[in-house]
């Protein structure tokens, strides 16, 4: 094989060592070839002499990680993440379980009525199914908004993901402040929720109602954060909503190595990313028993430092 047989995004397999798994071609300057191997931790791409090391083109030209790494950045001759660290899938999954070494059915993680990682949110889950689903927040918004408030502001009560100051108050006011943004708020909800593909106008829609919401002190308290935006949808249908912490979920998708595309403000572009992401590791944990984006959710948590 030659210079013209590696191309950058040709995914390659280093034939002395399986071990590092398939790995993305980044930068050619030949004979030098930098590749990032989806099972060799570290934020530098490896630079491998092909003329001496020849790699093999993989035989599957697609990785579910290696796809979504972020652009990596020339440093000093390397080719670099631009992350602090960068732990493999397998490196993280030890880091779970060496807070529940019961993994996703561990006593812990599950918990019971007072404490556990997944219960509590389950039980708001289930809080937002029998108080507003099969159509009774729809029924509320046309005949009751401050029961529709008040019923969605007791789901949120029921877990601990919120800012009580920060968040949780802002949204709360934002909420009872005036009638027509919150309206629009929970219109714009509710089409996010019942549509058929969570997609650009939806949520970009929902994301904006979220913005219009009403803030005291001057607007010193912003509503519209990450997790104000997301805390909702998360709840309501874990398993095609995900919650964005960003102190947590973008360290996560960092060490990771995973391009969550984030910009503070609440966009389309980043949470159809997170979705993303939250699809990967949902279908890589599943067979290590993860049933939801709860337990992605907790995953994440673990591997982003909120522990």
């Amino acid at each position: 094989m030659n210079d013209a047989d590696y191309r950058v995004g040709v995914l390659v397999e280093h034939p002395n060592m399986p071990e590092w798994g398939p790995g993305k071609v980044i930068h050619v300057h030949w004979p030098k070839v930098h590749v990032v191997f989806r099972d060799l931790p570290g934020r530098e791409a490896k630079v491998i002499r092909c003329d001496k090391v020849p790699l093999k083109v993989a035989a599957h030209q697609t990785d579910p990680i290696l796809d979504n790494l972020p652009p990596l950045k020339a440093e000093g001759g390397k080719w670099v993440l631009p992350t602090k660290e960068r732990k493999t899938f397998q490196q993280t999954l030890d880091q779970f379980y060496g807070y529940f070494p019961g993994g996703f059915e561990d006593k812990t993680y599950l918990g019971d009525l007072k404490k556990g990682e997944r219960a509590y949110k389950c039980r708001a889950h289930d809080l937002f199914v029998s108080t507003l689903g099969k159509g009774q927040a729809r029924a509320l918004l046309a005949s009751d908004l401050p029961e529709l408030t008040r019923r969605t502001l007791h789901v949120i009560g029921k877990v601990n993901l919120l800012d009580p100051r920060f968040e949780s108050a802002p949204f709360r006011d934002g909420l009872n402040e005036e009638e027509v943004p919150a309206r629009r708020f929970f219109e714009a909800l509710l089409n996010l929720l019942d549509a058929v593909s969570i997609n650009e106008e939806v949520f970009a829609a929902y994301a904006d109602a979220c913005t219009t919401l009403p803030t005291k002190e001057g607007g010193k308290k912003r509503v519209a954060t990450w997790p104000v935006v997301t805390i909702v949808p998360f709840l309501a249908q874990p398993n095609r909503h995900m919650f964005l912490k960003p102190s947590v979920t973008h360290p996560a998708a960092e060490t990771l190595g995973f391009d969550l595309r984030y910009d503070a403000t609440p966009n389309w572009r980043t949470y159809e990313a997170l979705l993303k992401m939250s699809a990967t590791y949902l279908n890589l944990l599943k067979p290590k028993g993860a049933r939801d984006y709860i337990d992605v959710q907790s995953y994440f948590w673990v591997v982003g430092g909120g522990y």
